[in-house]
């Protein structure tokens, strides 16, 4: 009996097992459309791609696009264009609504604004959260965020030869560590009204820095095997780094980023007399706002707050760290681009203790050019973005779209693309000002989307955009710095983790600084 039950377990797995491959193949609404047989029948051509081969799934995307064409089915339920003049159909406005895929998002992060699938919930969520990161908003917390910067630039200071500090003067720092704890500080304070407090810490934290880029890497195994974050989550600490260390690192943050949330949400969060007279924390922090807004009881619960918090923390950290060191890479790549900088620094913040705000930094157009330039050619988003319209038919040339179909594109390999922008791979600061001078800046911009666009596009971006001027402004006029054992292959990214990643070789941009400024 028992094993005529097994056999028939078996046959009835075998049977629907070939049913699910033969309707994908042959009967699925989407079997019309080209690409690899194995991807149109087993998402575990994704997950060979970005797990087995590390997060390269984007990359063989555009290998299928070059042999099947602009539109192409990638997995059993999705497809993907490669036609950076369909994008605006695809990320629209809230006026034509735009689901998230289930797949993709995955069970993780779907309480947060990042992983919130249906686009009416998502207009809800994000709704809450616009008024924290409008140009208003970002624009009041600038002393906190200088604040931060100042901060950075006095403990890279410490790297100068002759600093107070013998273990630091003198040696090479690597960016990308300073930037983290710098964005990881200002977002921890704006979020939760106290830093991580990583920049007062004497090299910085290499742990944190590990732990924000593991957990950014882990995200594609989360996405193709979804229960086992709930499945690591029961077994002790310790068994969980053996069987995946960034998995370990992704609920261990995610553990603190709840601590955090749980002291607002029990009233436990007090400021000091000295935080109140403090300019840099005199504001509510979001989530006290966010807590005693009108969202309705169920989005204010802990488990929802821990998701929208874990999801800013991480958001917050690595796009603006790794903007800001690949951009820094560029600069002190190119000598006379670097040299045109500083000159146009120094007239404009003639003492180096006397800041400039970020929309007046915003107006420096050689600055302006080098942003826009380090936004293009870092080209750090390298995760496809999809999309699907629940009421409403899309069309592509001659392909008709049901609705609820999910669809992705890539802005990666957009800015990357020497057909748009010649000598794509070149960091030149000069095709922008060249035109703007010509009047075709707006074509380019037309290709250029660093924050994605539409009702889903980046929340922080006016934050992003204040850190990142604010911060090249003030470590290039504060310091003279140069590059230590750094090539170009150290930055190239090769590695999809929403925000990309270079080699795992790659021990980043390392620099040595040789000469501070305390005054003009």
């Amino acid at each position: 009996m028992y094993t005529t039950l097994l056999a028939s377990a078996a046959l009835l797995t075998t049977l629907y097992t070939l049913y699910g491959l033969i309707y994908r193949l042959y009967f699925s609404p989407l079997a019309k459309y080209p690409g690899p047989r194995l991807a149109a029948a087993t998402r575990w051509y994704e997950f060979y791609y970005d797990v087995v081969k590390r997060n390269r799934f984007s990359w063989q995307i555009q290998k299928m696009h070059d042999h099947y064409g602009p539109i192409i089915r990638i997995s059993p339920e999705e497809l993907h264009i490669r036609d950076p003049e369909w994008y605006d159909e695809l990320m629209t406005t809230s006026i034509r609504p735009r689901d998230k895929s289930e797949a993709f998002a995955g069970r993780s992060g779907r309480d947060s604004i990042f992983g919130t699938v249906q686009h009416d919930h998502h207009r809800v969520r994000r709704g809450a959260l616009n008024p924290f990161f409008s140009k208003k908003s970002i624009s009041a917390i600038e002393p906190l965020i200088q604040n931060k910067v100042d901060l950075l630039c006095t403990a890279l200071g410490e790297y100068a030869p002759g600093g107070s500090d013998e273990k630091r003067a003198g040696k090479e720092i690597e960016l990308g560590l300073a930037y983290m704890s710098l964005t990881l500080d200002i977002i921890s304070h704006y979020a939760f009204g106290k830093s991580y407090g990583l920049l007062d810490l004497p090299g910085f934290s290499q742990l944190w820095k590990d732990v924000v880029e593991n957990v950014m890497e882990s995200f594609a195994l989360v996405r193709n095997l979804p229960w086992l974050p709930e499945v690591l989550k029961k077994l002790p600490m310790p068994i969980t780094k053996m069987i995946d260390t960034g998995m370990a690192f992704y609920l261990q943050m995610e553990a603190e980023t709840r601590v955090e949330v749980v002291k607002i949400v029990e009233g436990k969060k007090k400021k000091s007399e000295k935080d109140i007279e403090d300019s840099t924390t005199a504001h509510k922090n979001i989530f006290e706002e966010l807590y005693d807004s009108n969202l309705p009881p169920q989005e204010k619960t802990i488990d929802r707050l821990n998701e929208e918090g874990f999801a800013l923390i991480l958001a917050g950290a690595d796009t603006s760290s790794a903007t800001l060191s690949q951009l820094s890479y560029h600069l002190l790549a190119n000598p006379d681009i670097l040299k045109t900088l500083k000159e146009e620094l120094k007239g404009a913040m003639p003492d180096t203790q006397v800041p400039m705000p970020s929309q007046e930094l915003e107006n420096l157009p050689f600055l302006r050019a080098c942003i826009t330039e380090g936004l293009r050619v870092n080209a750090i988003a390298t995760s496809r973005s999809v999309r699907a319209a629940p009421n409403e038919t899309l069309r592509y040339k001659d392909w008709v779209i049901e609705p609820g179909t999910p669809v992705g594109m890539n802005t990666h390999f957009t800015h990357l693309s020497s057909e748009i922008f010649p000598e794509a791979t070149k960091f030149d600061p000069y095709r922008w000002l060249k035109a703007e001078k010509e009047g075709t800046k707006a074509e380019l911009e037309k290709y250029f989307n660093p924050f994605g666009k539409g009702s889903r596009n980046c929340v922080g971006l006016n934050l992003a955009n204040a850190e990142v001027y604010m911060t090249i402004a003030n470590v290039f006029r504060r310091l003279e710095m140069e590059l230590f054992e750094t090539e170009r292959d150290d930055v190239t990214i090769v590695c999809d983790a929403f925000i990309g990643h270079p080699k795992k070789e790659s021990k980043g941009v390392r620099v040595k600084v040789l000469r501070k400024w305390d005054r003009t």
